[in-house]
């Protein structure tokens, strides 16, 4: 049964706070290990300031379902271009450890991948690819950049 639960993020340099929901399908509620998906605050000449990736609500995946339905895919939408100029460049593969930047091309490939998944799938795996797209979606209506931060 997928299971959410929301809690505020309160950040305080910058003073911000937004709303993160936590996804668990399979994953148990003791697990710390987990992907935090995100949109990125967009300013003038595309340049990430710290802490622009915690403006906007975000979700968390953990670790059991990251490894059973998202990593395979994730992989294979690297290498991927970091959107920001001043950024890491090119990021060949994913990293489970550190932040992973999108750009809108290859956020979308990625969403692409996710949805062959979720026509694929069947229930249980169904509604979790649907609440997971679902967010990604609504993230490209609000920014061109996004981030996923791991804490493996």
């Amino acid at each position: 049964m997928l299971r959410y639960r929301e809690w505020k993020y309160k950040c305080p340099d910058p003073p911000v706070e937004h709303k993160v929901t936590d996804i668990r399908l399979f994953s148990g509620n003791e697990e710390k290990i987990m992907l935090e998906f995100k949109p990125v605050l967009v300013r003038p000449g595309d340049e990430v300031l710290v802490g622009d990736w915690d403006y906007y609500d975000s979700f968390m995946i953990y670790q059991t379902d990251y490894d059973k339905l998202l990593t395979a895919e994730l992989e294979a939408v690297f290498p991927v271009m970091d959107p920001d100029p001043h950024g890491w460049g090119l990021q060949e593969l994913f990293d489970p450890c550190s932040d992973n930047w999108f750009g809108t091309e290859d956020w979308q490939r990625l969403i692409d991948r996710l949805t062959v998944c979720f026509d694929n799938a069947v229930e249980p795996e169904k509604e979790f690819y649907y609440a997971v797209l679902l967010r990604m979606r609504r993230f490209m209506e609000i920014s061109t950049m996004f981030c996923i931060e791991g804490n493996l």
